[in-house]
């Protein structure tokens, strides 16, 4: 059993299936100003869609400047 899910694992690593996992999850508690996470934000909106949660392009209006 353990060697069929060791060929799974495999087989799904060369697919090249990213399946989110290239982005770092961060949330607003990751950061200390609104200016860290907006620049975390910035650097890829993608990835760091979830803090921009009204989607103003303002990341994380929260946490003090």
């Amino acid at each position: 059993m353990k060697k069929y899910l060791f060929v799974i694992l495999i087989a799904g690593s060369l697919s090249g299936c990213t399946c989110g996992s290239e982005c770092e999850h961060k949330t607003c508690k990751d950061f200390d100003t609104q200016e860290e996470a907006q620049k975390a934000f910035d650097s890829d909106k993608e990835c760091y869609k979830n803090l921009d949660r009204d989607g103003d392009g303002k990341a994380c209006e929260s946490l003090p400047l």
